[in-house]
């Protein structure tokens, strides 16, 4: 039997996946760097050997479409597991396949609607925000781009948005060979909730049909979470979204999400944090201390690039959830 959200809360370590597809978060150079010492298998499992080592079994992964190196990032699971002989739970990011009509959904677009729904939401300046977001510009011609990206209408959204729910079933599918502890559908949950909570509900209903349970990715937690709950959305377990002290990707602001953190705990959801380090910007004794103590989450993501990251964060958070009431 796969490992329970009882062991996750538990455990609450997971091993992020993201630096062995060469993301950095922190520029071009390094996602090279990251992108081609990760094509060799065994630099992979060296680090995985460490968080093996303290006891983190809980991974996050990838589905097959994100990335030409998901497949040997997977590979390298299997093998670590038969080596190590333990087992492996995973927590698998899928992207959801949207279209509007028969076109695909523009990212720059969605991300435009979601700042302006968030702008009037809130009255606060959401698009400065995502303009100055240092993981954001890690992504090429991010502020030339979003500047003028014009924004979906709620009228498009209800009207024509739809998912390929083939190409959806088929990634799950692909997954059969592995632990699977949680599906998360991606952060383009955030957009969905704009205007069509009953496709966000049919995503959780199928994933459960599926045979999994379910997280739901989250970008924009602060402003997503309270329209689900309003909507009354449930049969998903919590939500997967960055957490930091610096307030990186945390939307519509640091200090909702923070808000939005403790109501959706008390309603029994819940919280696994990533990119608590900010791509390496914040020091993990801050980094943790804020997570684990001053937000109060369930669990987090920690992706590492090395063996020495990983001693050091594991090292750290290990000694700051000892200090943890």
């Amino acid at each position: 039997m796969y490992r329970t959200a009882f062991e996750l809360r538990r455990q609450k370590l997971i091993l992020g996946h993201l630096p062995f597809l060469g993301i950095s978060y922190q520029s071009r150079e390094k996602d090279e760097e990251y992108r081609e010492k990760f094509q060799n298998k065994l630099e992979i499992k060296r680090v995985m050997k460490v968080a093996l080592d303290y006891n983190v079994r809980f991974f996050s992964a990838s589905s097959h479409g994100f990335s030409d190196l998901v497949p040997l990032h997977l590979e390298a699971i299997k093998e670590i597991e038969e080596e190590e002989e333990t087992e492996i739970t995973l927590i698998v990011c899928i992207s959801v396949p949207l279209r509007i009509g028969g076109a695909k959904i523009n990212d720059y677009r969605r991300w435009s609607t979601q700042i302006v729904y968030e702008t009037k939401k809130t009255g606060r300046n959401i698009l400065y925000k995502a303009l100055n977001d240092p993981i954001l510009n890690c992504r090429p011609g991010w502020k030339e781009n979003i500047q003028y990206a014009r924004p979906y209408s709620v009228t498009q959204l209800k009207g024509r948005l739809n998912i390929e729910w083939r190409k959806w079933e088929n990634s799950i599918d692909i997954l059969s060979e592995w632990r699977i502890g949680w599906i998360e559908p991606g952060s383009e949950v955030d957009f969905i909730s704009l205007a069509r909570t009953d496709l966000v509900g049919e995503i959780i209903d199928r994933t459960r049909e599926a045979g999994y349970r379910c997280l739901l990715g989250s970008h924009h937690f602060g402003a997503t979470a309270p329209i689900l709950q309003d909507a009354g959305i449930g049969g998903f377990d919590g939500y997967v979204t960055p957490v930091n002290k610096m307030g990186v990707m945390m939307f519509p602001s640091r200090e909702i999400v923070e808000k939005t953190v403790i109501e959706t705990r008390r309603g029994g959801k819940m919280i696994i944090a990533t990119k608590p380090l900010a791509g390496g910007r914040i020091k993990p004794e801050e980094a943790f201390s804020y997570v684990f103590q001053s937000v109060g989450v369930d669990a987090c993501m920690v992706g590492v690039a090395s063996t020495k990251e990983a001693k050091e964060d594991f090292e750290t958070a290990k000694r700051v959830l000892s200090k943890k009431g």
